[in-house]
This record gives structure tokens, sequence and C-alpha cells, in this order.
């Protein structure tokens, strides 16, 4: 997609993954959710927050100093400068073994400070992350070097979404859209699906799939959007043929 739009949120979380891709080298993490999509799969749906998997290698202590360090440090805080962008607060919400979390507020131009959220997860054991660099088209929108990351690529984003489709306290429509980009992008769902992703789990999903409605994706979905896309979306038509198109690839995934 073009990126014909400057978002201050997402040139946040590029700047901050690209300074914590060097302070996290030799140690084991992923991006993932809106923002992995965004970066690394071309996803055209806008994410508020940055969420990532870290393996305990990487103790709660020392990756407080590396995240706050980053967000103190002063060659950090001046590419924001030219943005309006007069301060950023960061507040330590969660600082446990399983979640470390940061609220942060950016300040810009006498405005209500623009809220985002970091956090890290080390409820996944064994990842199974791929290391490459960010869209080029994006990295070029926003002025910033290429740079490597260890991000989650189609196949276990894939899983992530069916398996967040199927949780029984999770209602996302945001999942079923998410998943359909990647249908789109990889051409259907990967055949070793079937190995890490039971039929139960599948079966889940697919009934999911078919409670979401339009309003919802209207209220979730439409306005993280870019206009040209967003544009394809304002009917009630096209929103039910995602639906059936995600519903039909999961069923086949059953068979």
């Amino acid at each position: 997609m073009p990126y014909d739009f400057f978002d201050l949120r997402e040139f946040f979380h590029l700047s901050f993954l690209r300074h914590l891709s060097l302070k996290l080298i030799g140690r084991t993490y992923a991006v993932k959710g809106g923002i992995c999509l965004r970066f690394f799969h071309r996803s055209p749906r806008l994410s508020m927050d940055m969420d990532l998997d870290i393996e305990s290698q990487v103790s709660v202590d020392r990756l407080k100093k590396i995240v706050d360090s980053i967000l103190e440090n002063r060659s950090f805080l001046s590419a924001f400068v030219p943005h309006s962008v007069t301060g950023i607060r960061a507040t330590k919400t969660k600082q446990t073994e399983t979640t470390q979390r940061w609220k942060v507020g950016l300040r810009w131009s006498g405005k209500e400070p623009l809220p985002t959220k970091i956090e890290f997860s080390r409820r996944t054991k064994g990842l199974k992350s791929s290391s490459g660099i960010p869209d080029a088209e994006l990295l070029s929108h926003y002025k910033t070097a290429p740079f490597a990351v260890l991000y989650y690529d189609t196949a276990q984003m894939a899983i992530q979404k069916i398996r967040a489709l199927a949780s029984h306290s999770r209602y996302a429509v945001r999942d079923l859209f998410d998943l359909h980009h990647l249908l789109s992008t990889a051409g259907g769902l990967p055949e070793n699906l079937r190995i890490e992703v039971d039929s139960e789990e599948i079966e889940r999903a697919a009934n999911k799939v078919e409670e979401f409605s339009f309003r919802e994706f209207k209220e979730q979905v439409l306005p993280f959007l870019s206009e040209a896309v967003m544009t394809l979306y304002r009917e009630p038509k096209a929103f039910e043929d995602l639906k059936d198109e995600v519903g039909q690839a999961l069923i086949r995934m059953m068979s």
C-alpha cells in the first residue's frame, strides 16, 4: 500500500524498534501483533500499540534498563522534534516475570498527549522468530535507515491469529481482518498449519468468524485503515465476502 500520510505513533514504534534491535543483538525475541503485520507483512491496518515476545534469558531488570535507556536517550528524542513532539513520558505500569509494560505519552503541539503502549511477554517458550528488515517503502516514507529485527513470519502469525479467533476469552474483529490479510499475501494457509493447530481450535475459529458484524468492523477496524483501503470496505457485502473467504479457508484446513 502507498504510505501517503504520516502517523506519529507509527513513527515512534519504528524508531523505538530500531533502537531496541541494537540493544537486543544476540537475544531471542519477536515482534508480534499489528506492528509485525504492518512492518513485515504490509498490512494496511495501523496499530496503536507495540507487542513483543521475549525469552527469559533477558531478565526483568535488564529489560527495564534497556527500554528506559532508549526512551530517555537524547538522540532518540531528537528524531521527534521536527514533528512538534515536545517530550515523551513513559510509565512502567506492569513489571512481572511474564509481562513488562510501558505506557507512553507523546506530548506534541500543545495537544493532549498521544498515547501508546509497549508490552513484552515471556509466556511463549521456544520462540520461532525470523530475521528481516521492515518494509522498504515504509522505511523510506519515514526516512529511517534499514535495520534487522526478529519477527514472526506468515505461518507463525497465521497460527497466532487462528488461536486468537479460537479463544473463548477474546473477541476482536481485527483478528478476522488480519487473518484475511495473511491469506491474501501468502496465497492461502500454509499446509504445515494443520500440524500446529488442532481441529478443535480451527472449528472454534471458524464459528467465531460467523459472529462478527459489519457494525463491529466499522467501529473497530475501519478507522485504522488508510483512506484507499477504507473505501473498499464501506459496504457490508465486502465485509461478508471477507468473512466467507476466511471461513472457507478454515473449513478447508479441517478437511
